[in-house]
């Protein structure tokens, strides 16, 4: 939310929940952003996300949205939206602030002007303090390149290397297809050869999240993804010999956050009764 803040963000969540649900919820993990209740689920329609996989007979499900985030510019214009057809898979905030500010939330990993190396090296870190259940983030691998030169897009010209992030299986680790930015043509004076490039700052993304075999209360495990990077750079003379770099990233994770219905050793079991009283209200609503 400082991030949010700063950047002149403002974050709404919307649900089908009663406004007492929200308030206690709100109050339970001091929420600081506006909650939103649409009991009838007419919003959720007018936008067109009403799960109609839920059978109309299945409550108090019925009303329920698919899950979602929409990013508006001041006008009311989407400019970018995020969902997933899993119930408790979210976008992370590093995505939603990259979508509206076009910008990393973390500049300190770009490499500063003028100290650029002759040899290419690249950044691979994960976008986010850690890894979540049911939160989306991303390996990336970054790459400054310098002025005059390029990396090959996929495919790459034959004979040659385009550049690539392939992250190991791991059972823990569940990861989406990898995102590519966009390439542009180039052009060798010499022979008139066209073939796609990518130039200046370069970033492949894989978006990634644990899955539920992570368990942890204490909030302090850590994940080791591995893979590889590879990459060849060029100039209009020549090209330098093609990469292939093993990598290793070690990532905090935390697991699952338990349901409020049922109490939990160290917290108040008025939690527990206020989130059983909404359900059981919200059920007899449906009916």
């Amino acid at each position: 939310m400082h991030d949010f803040n700063a950047a002149g963000i403002q974050v709404y969540a919307l649900s089908y929940d009663e406004p007492e649900a929200l308030r206690d919820f709100r109050e339970a993990y001091d929420i600081s952003y506006t909650l939103l209740s649409d009991p009838d689920s007419a919003v959720i329609r007018q936008y067109g996300i009403l799960n109609t996989l839920i059978a109309k007979d299945d409550h108090p499900w019925v009303g329920i949205p698919f899950p979602g985030t929409y990013v508006t510019d001041a006008s009311g214009r989407v400019t970018a939206k995020f969902f997933e057809n899993n119930l408790v898979l979210r976008a992370g905030p590093e995505q939603i602030l990259r979508a509206v500010t076009g910008e990393d939330t973390d500049p300190s990993r770009t490499q500063p002007p003028g100290t650029e190396r002759k040899e290419l090296t690249p950044n691979i870190f994960v976008d986010g303090p850690r890894l979540a259940v049911g939160v989306l983030r991303e390996l990336v691998v970054r790459f400054e390149v310098p002025a005059g030169r390029h990396l090959y897009a996929a495919p790459a010209p034959a004979g040659m290397l385009a550049v690539d992030l392939t992250l190991d299986d791991h059972p823990k680790v569940v990861a989406k297809a990898l995102q590519r930015p966009a390439s542009h043509t180039h052009t060798l004076p010499a022979t008139a050869e066209h073939f796609e490039v990518h130039s200046g700052r370069v970033e492949l993304r894989i978006p990634i999240t644990v899955n539920g075999t992570v368990v942890s209360d204490e909030g302090n495990d850590e994940l080791t993804l591995s893979g590889t990077v590879s990459w060849q750079v060029c100039d209009d003379q020549v090209c330098d010999v093609p990469q292939q770099q093993p990598f290793e990233v070690t990532v905090p994770v935390t697991g699952v956050v338990a349901s409020d219905l049922q109490a939990r050793p160290g917290q108040s079991d008025i939690r527990a009764r206020n989130a059983l009283r909404h359900f059981k209200k919200m059920t007899s609503r449906r009916l």
